[in-house]
């Protein structure tokens, strides 16, 4: 009985609560408006039925609305649906840290009311603006409007159809609204006033009371109230929006706006009506003609709308499907591929000289490179070149076992003899000078453990074991990270069924949070491959392709250069306290900048991709083959430089003149000897591996001869 009391307090408690539209005040305010409107029309019969109509608030639709708004409050009252909105709370975690990591190098704006009242505005029209695409975002996608479609099935509007809303509704915009709103106003309140204000909340407050005072109950009403042509483009009237609920084919997808129309007019859809116009209230078929009512009773709108959405999400998945049956083959174009290869190489080609860059190595004359921290930022580089390059194979391997063939043959024919010469290269050095080999940088593993971990590639699976580094050859803890990601992705693409979903739970308990931080990184690269191919006839932008080709590069630098990636350091290291984020994270410490060099490295891909599939080449020059003969050793060089430094360090004369040409020469040399004899005969590894995988038997199936 407590909890049935309780809750009928918490109803009685909304006409007092000054955040629901439902209190007394405001109801006091909508009935003076609706007097004036109707003092204004000439006093058209009595004020009372004029303001209360039977036939609208006895129509069945307002009785479900009174249902709806019962059950949601039901809900609202066990907290569920309050839990999911905390702008401020976010705003205050923002606010915190950004005082704390500035404190010595930012000093904090006295406080005025000019600072007070922008920020007030401001954060008023950040929070508006969310509102707006969420309104939108649940006209437009398909799978959310089912929710949103009870709201607009009401076929009379009474200010209580405002809360004639699926419980799954507030859920979805209450989380897209916290999370942005509330770093907007964290960030804004930094800098215009550095700390949470209590004027400036209040400000806001005041703002929706008089919004809500100024005829937001009309907006779900009878009465059309205009705030004249002008207005309507800065505020939404309730006319508007009842133009928003309207049938007809001229009114669909207008008037988004919650309390500016400024969005709507900036975006496109805005609508002014010029008159008072007749609207016929519902939802559609998509022509203008009103469908007959969905939702009938209270269990139609609570059920109905989920079995719509899983209809309209498979309705999404079979267009998806057709669209990409309309695609052309799986072809890479020359012109992508060779920017792949120039991508490939330079990448290599800078792990090298950041590494060189080492003081260890060359004296610390180059340290600018460490600093700046270019070896791991083009490891990411990779990465997302290796989901490319993975998913565009994996569409033309066809089976996992011709999947699992092709990634073994080409890692174990690199990554073994790779093993074996970094073993011996180890021994050589520190027989030689011991020095040349500082702790950190090289692990005394036993030769068993090298062999194990290196080539099950299991060095930095971290899920239920730990993780070793493999001599020198600290570079080797990448490809335990692609071949996660390969493992995974193989898993994802080829298998079905629950045998999939167990499969895939596995592995991520075995490679563990690092490997799994970094995974949307690689991934972007799958979808730069998926994602950018269009459907045959579908008409090109190129403004747009050398836009995402060209800005995307610029954006990258200017964060670079700002200081964002120790920025984000610093909150991931925040964020994770007490525990340290180097040691919980190791290799992807650094995972909230890696994921953005992979967005723009994606973002650049996709676009020169787009570019690359109009051009035509005829023919490799000079550059075009350097290009890809280097990127055919880049494998190499990456598996092999850190082995070979650390040997010619511990052997080269500190006092051999052009130390620092030969130390790179003498490198690059026996890397590309070492691609010429392991890395480039690839296509002769697989023809002689091809019998042997077959005999051995393999768990996925038998496998379709080996490509030429």
């Amino acid at each position: 009985m407590d909890t049935v009391f309780g809750y009928f307090r918490y109803l009685l408690n909304i006409f007092f609560n000054m955040n629901e539209r439902f209190a007394l005040l405001y109801i006091g305010c909508t009935v003076l408006l609706a007097f004036a409107v109707w003092c204004w029309r000439g006093r058209p019969g009595s004020f009372l039925k004029w303001l209360v109509p039977a036939r609208i608030y006895l129509h069945r639709s307002n009785l479900l609305d009174i249902k709806l708004f019962l059950a949601v409050r039901c809900i609202a009252f066990f907290g569920v649906l309050g839990s999911l909105f905390f702008p401020t709370a976010v705003a205050y975690f923002v606010l915190s840290w950004l005082s704390e990591s500035f404190s010595g190098g930012f000093s904090q704006p006295p406080v005025t009311w000019e600072r007070s009242l922008i920020a007030t505005v401001v954060i008023v029209m950040a929070s508006d603006f969310c509102k707006y695409w969420a309104h939108r975002l649940h006209h437009e996608w398909k799978v959310l409007w089912p929710f949103h479609a009870v709201h607009h099935s009401a076929d009379v509007l009474t200010p209580l159809t405002v809360q004639r809303v699926h419980p799954i509704e507030p859920i979805i915009r209450n989380l897209f609204i916290t999370v942005l709103v509330g770093i907007v106003q964290g960030v804004l309140l930094y800098a215009l006033i550095g700390k949470i204000d209590l004027v400036t909340l209040g400000g806001a407050n005041a703002m929706y009371v008089l919004f809500n005072a100024l005829g937001a109950n009309l907006r779900h009403s009878h009465i059309w109230l205009s705030y004249g042509r002008v207005m309507e483009h800065i505020f939404i009237s309730p006319a508007q929006h009842q133009v928003h609920h309207s049938v007809a084919l001229e009114h669909h997808d207008k008037n988004y706006g919650s309390m500016f129309a400024i969005w709507d007019w900036m975006f496109g859809t805005l609508y002014v009506p010029e008159k008072m116009e007749h609207i016929t209230y519902g939802v559609s078929d998509g022509t203008g003609k009103p469908l007959p009512q969905p939702y009938v009773t209270l269990r139609d709108a609570m059920i109905k709308p989920f079995i719509e959405a899983w209809q309209a999400f498979r309705q999404q998945q079979a267009e998806h499907a057709a669209r990409r049956a309309a695609m052309p083959p799986v072809v890479m174009s020359q012109g992508f591929s060779i920017w792949l290869d120039f991508l490939r190489a330079a990448a290599a080609l800078t792990v090298l000289f950041g590494h060189m860059a080492h003081i260890r190595f060359t004296r610390g004359d180059y340290y600018f490179l460490r600093e700046i921290n270019i070896a791991s930022d083009s490891v990411i580089v990779f990465f997302v070149l290796s989901g490319v390059v993975i998913s565009y194979a994996a569409t033309r391997d066809g089976t996992l076992e011709r999947f699992a063939f092709n990634r073994l043959t080409r890692l174990w024919s690199v990554v073994l003899p790779a093993l074996v010469l970094t073993v011996i290269f180890d021994a050589v050095g520190t027989s030689i000078r011991m020095e040349a080999y500082p702790a950190g940088y090289y692990n005394p593993a036993p030769v068993s453990e090298m062999f194990l971990r290196g080539l099950t590639f299991t060095n930095e699976w971290q899920g239920q074991w730990d993780r070793v580094r493999l001599g020198t050859n600290g570079p080797l803890w990448s490809l335990s990270y692609e071949v996660g990601f390969y493992m995974m992705f193989g898993v994802a693409v080829f298998l079905r069924g629950a045998l999939r979903w167990v499969l895939l739970a596995l592995l991520m308990l075995l490679v563990g949070l690092p490997i799994l931080a970094l995974l949307p990184a690689w991934l972007m690269g799958v979808l730069v491959w998926h994602g950018s191919r269009r459907p045959a006839g579908e008409a090109a932008v190129p403004a747009r392709d050398w836009a995402r080709a060209v800005l995307s590069v610029g954006a990258l630098i200017l964060l670079r250069l700002n200081g964002v990636p120790e920025l984000l350091s610093e909150f991931t290291a925040q964020a994770l306290a007490p525990v340290s984020h180097h040691k919980l994270l190791n290799y992807s410490d650094e995972v909230l900048w890696n994921s953005i060099i992979a967005a723009f490295v994606a973002l650049h891909l996709s676009g020169v991709k787009n570019i690359a599939d109009r051009m035509t080449i005829r023919s490799e020059g000079c550059t075009v083959r350097a290009i890809r003969w280097i990127a055919g050793a880049s494998f190499s060089l990456y598996v092999m430089h850190y082995p070979t430094l650390h040997l010619l360090d511990a052997t080269l004369p500190e006092t051999l003149p052009g130390y620092d040409l030969w130390l790179l020469g003498l490198t690059l040399l026996i890397c590309f000897g070492f691609a010429a004899l392991f890395e480039r005969p690839l296509k002769t590894f697989r023809r002689l591996a091809d019998p042997v995988w077959r005999r051995a038997g393999s768990p996925f199936g038998r496998a379709p001869a080996a490509p030429s």
